[in-house]
């Protein structure tokens, strides 16, 4: 067992942007607390059988746990409700998983699992429960394959965005692989969080076929194709016989994926950069009609991704560098800032993949539908074509009109979480988000807004407000940033969150992702015949993983010895 923090990324700038999110808190030091329900002694045993089995180096203890809390906890300095892990395991294999598991059932010791625990804003590595064993699956890091004629990858849980687009490059293969706004997280636990990218497979756990996952007894299942010996469809096709049981680990504690398989885009001859803004707050409604009927008829086949102009002055500076005054910036100076750096209210952002004649006839159509449904909008297009008979290098692009667009992981958006913080603040940057799923009606997206103004106006924070357009659906992001060190932006936060759940729930809004501390809240939005579709899954929970150590509590879904920890309040 160690108290040192291991490294957890070899590249230099993502080490450093990890230590500065994870730096343990100055006024609230970690302290870890034991398993519910182990005694002291048994649990000093079991860290003794897990060191056996891992090594010194992969057992971690005291000081090193403030890698596995929530760096952007409102409660850091409540005892009573910061979530706390008891110790943290590394396994860097399944045979090593395998046994991490035994002496977790032999100890009936809990274990909350996560790849890299990088969904920040969502409680990132800490667990439901106190007193869970943090499992890190960072060190299972293998890239299985790349394959770059049928375009997928197979990838473990610790791969991140950043290794798989560098394997891509030196290995030279003739793919673009999706990356969500920050290269840091991982591929397999992005994916199975329902997370997004940017370009033409987006939703990653759409383009997802085979996955490996080890139960909570230690057996090892394989989904799909992926389950016959040597199958060459195993990460082509989605077709199974019998049920299909890939969505069951999807957001899930029924299992520890160790691989998944993700489609990729085929590197393309021609790329074109587009965006599309408009100057009024009230044209959401129009860009979310036009842009939603031409993701639905294939003019638009890829991920719009449309921000509100504060998510514009967030890359540009801080809120001091706009606003001298108390409070969030008042909506007669959003003009003013509009009109002095040229910016519209509401930015889309979108690509268009494949060759130059297909991608050019795509933009006048697009053109074209604009031009007559919202002409005081602004399009624009910059095309990115690589010579006869050749496909577009990702890395030619430049970051302007690539990176994300692209496949190009980086770190680009992390400095948006400091527009709250005056320069030179001893405080620390902290976000979150409400993020609602919403039909893709311009009416419902501008009520929403709305609604949400006043919210955030109480709160004093700007809204902020940015979502992907699905064919049918957005998903939405009511982003803040607060100061975390301050009890009462983490008091007016709280606040902030009910209120947007309060008429979410009116609307029978349900939520993309839960934080750790609301996640049997947004469970319980899922009420149809007393919430027949959770007891559904507790069902096969309390099957699968009759002595509950898999993430109890994960996504509201609890097993028979922990359901009195469930929480049934909404009223906060």
């Amino acid at each position: 067992m160690t108290s040192t923090l291991p490294v957890k990324y070899a590249d230099p700038e993502y080490e450093k942007a990890h230590r500065d999110t994870f730096s343990p808190p100055k006024k609230c030091p970690v302290k870890s607390v034991l398993p519910p329900g182990v005694r002291k002694e048994d649990f000093a045993q079991a860290l003794q059988e897990f060191t056996l089995v891992l090594g010194d180096g992969a057992v971690f203890v005291d000081e090193a746990l403030s890698d596995y809390i929530d760096p952007y906890d409102i409660w850091e300095a409540d005892e009573g409700k910061r979530k706390m892990p008891s110790a943290a395991v590394c396994p860097a294999s399944t045979d090593e998983l395998k046994e991490v598991l035994r002496i977790a059932n032999k100890y009936t010791i809990p274990v909350w699992t996560f790849s890299r625990g990088k969904n920040l804003g969502y409680g990132g590595p800490a667990p439901r429960v106190n007193g869970s064993v943090a499992l890190d699956l960072h060190r299972m890091n293998k890239i299985i394959e790349v394959n770059d004629q049928y375009a997928y990858a197979v990838v473990e849980p610790g791969v991140t965005f950043i290794d798989l687009y560098r394997y891509c490059v030196e290995n030279k293969l003739k793919v673009w692989p999706s990356t969500a706004s920050l290269g840091w997280g991982s591929v397999l636990g992005n994916t199975l969080d329902r997370g997004m990218g940017f370009g033409a497979n987006f939703s990653h756990h759409q383009a997802m076929a085979g996955i490996e996952v080890m139960l909570a007894d230690g057996d090892l299942v394989r989904t799909g194709q992926f389950g016959i010996t040597n199958s060459p469809s195993a990460f082509l096709s989605k077709f199974t016989y019998g049920p299909s049981v890939e969505g069951l680990f999807l957001q899930s504690n029924l299992g520890v994926v160790t691989k998944l398989s993700i489609w990729m885009t085929p590197q393309p001859a021609a790329y074109m950069s587009c965006s599309f803004s408009m100057p009024e707050f009230e044209d959401i409604e129009v860009m979310v009609d036009e842009f939603g009927e031409m993701r639905r008829n294939g003019v638009v086949p890829n991920c719009v991704w449309m921000t509100s102009v504060i998510e514009t002055l967030c890359i540009s500076g801080r809120r001091e560098d706009f606003w001298k005054g108390e409070g969030p910036i008042p909506q007669w100076r959003i003009k003013e800032l509009q009109t002095e750096m040229g910016v519209g209210h509401w930015l889309a952002r979108w690509g268009l993949y494949g060759s130059k004649r297909m991608v050019q006839a795509q933009f006048d159509e697009i053109q074209e539908i604009l031009a007559k449904k919202a002409p005081t909008g602004e399009l624009k297009g910059k095309l990115f074509a690589a010579e006869d008979g050749e496909r577009l290098d990702a890395a030619t692009v430049p970051d302007e009109h690539g990176t994300m667009f692209v496949g190009v992981p980086s770190l680009w958006s992390l400095p948006l979480i400091d527009w709250p913080l005056p320069k030179g603040s001893t405080g620390k940057a902290a976000h979150g988000d409400y993020a609602p799923v919403i039909p893709s009606s311009g009416k419902m997206l501008l009520e929403w807004m709305r609604v949400s103004q006043p919210i955030y106006d109480a709160a004093g924070i700007e809204l902020m407000g940015d979502f992907f357009m699905h064919e049918r659906h957005v998903v939405l992001m009511n982003m803040f940033t607060y100061d975390q060190q301050d009890p009462v932006q983490r008091r007016r936060v709280h606040e902030l969150y009910y209120g947007l759940y309060r008429e979410a729930k009116k609307r029978g809004y349900g939520m993309y992702r839960a934080h750790v501390n609301h996640m049997d809240l947004i469970a319980n939005l899922n009420d149809f015949n007393d919430h027949a579709y959770n007891r559904f899954v507790e069902k096969i929970k309390d099957a699968l993983d009759p002595n509950g150590i898999l993430a109890p509590g994960k996504q509201g879904i609890w097993p028979h010895r922990f359901r009195h920890l469930r929480e049934t309040d909404d009223t906060e």
